[in-house]
């Protein structure tokens, strides 16, 4: 079983440092994982030529690299900053981008999705984020994991957040978010076996 998990941030620190933990989750349950991050590959905006709608695109760039490398995978799971409310720009392209895939039948279909976002306030738009991941993970063909251990102290994603009761600090001691992660590895993994046949 592998795993893609995709940095992005256009920076190695808080959203990198949640997946880096979800890395050495995973490999405690025997999940090969590693993570792309999508500040090395270049991505264009869509330019709304349709060509996707044949299965193609019309620019020749890095999303094929990276199309061929969520197609190799069985667990995908998107990290992104919110800087305003909703998914980072790397991660629209990549979004914008992949609907080839969909439009190709389904080439993406019956991989387990898990979303995680950083977000500089507890409230800040990590909500807005994740329904957006989950809406285009939807409309993938994914399934879904969230966290099912401790709803009440854990919620149902991960979140890291910047802003303390002290002020602004790394999300390396968000304890919430951090602890977060173990759950969500566990989850993925029962949900990946559950469906095993459907990817198979």
């Amino acid at each position: 079983m592998k795993a893609l998990l995709i940095n992005g941030s256009p920076k190695n620190r808080n959203t990198r440092f949640l997946l880096e933990i979800l890395a050495e989750e995973l490999k405690k349950l025997e999940i090969n994982s590693e993570i792309l991050d999508l500040y090395n590959y270049n991505i264009s905006t869509c330019k709304g030529c349709d060509a996707c709608l044949k299965g193609e695109c019309s620019q020749k760039d890095d999303i094929f690299v990276v199309l061929r490398r969520m197609e190799e995978a069985d667990v995908i799971v998107i990290g992104t900053p919110t800087y305003f409310g909703n998914v980072s720009g790397l991660v629209k392209n990549l979004m914008d981008r992949s609907r080839m895939a969909k439009m190709s039948d389904m080439k993406l279909k019956n991989k387990i999705f898990a979303p995680i976002v950083t977000s500089g306030l507890r409230h800040g738009g990590a909500e807005f984020a994740i329904m957006s991941l989950i809406v285009y993970a939807i409309s993938q063909g994914w399934i879904i994991a969230g966290i099912t251990d401790n709803p009440i102290s854990q919620g149902a994603f991960v979140v890291g957040v910047i802003q303390g009761d002290t002020g602004w600090r790394s999300v390396k001691k968000d304890e919430i978010a951090k602890n977060s992660v173990a759950p969500l590895a566990k989850r993925i993994k029962e949900l990946a076996e559950a469906t095993k046949n459907l990817r198979s």
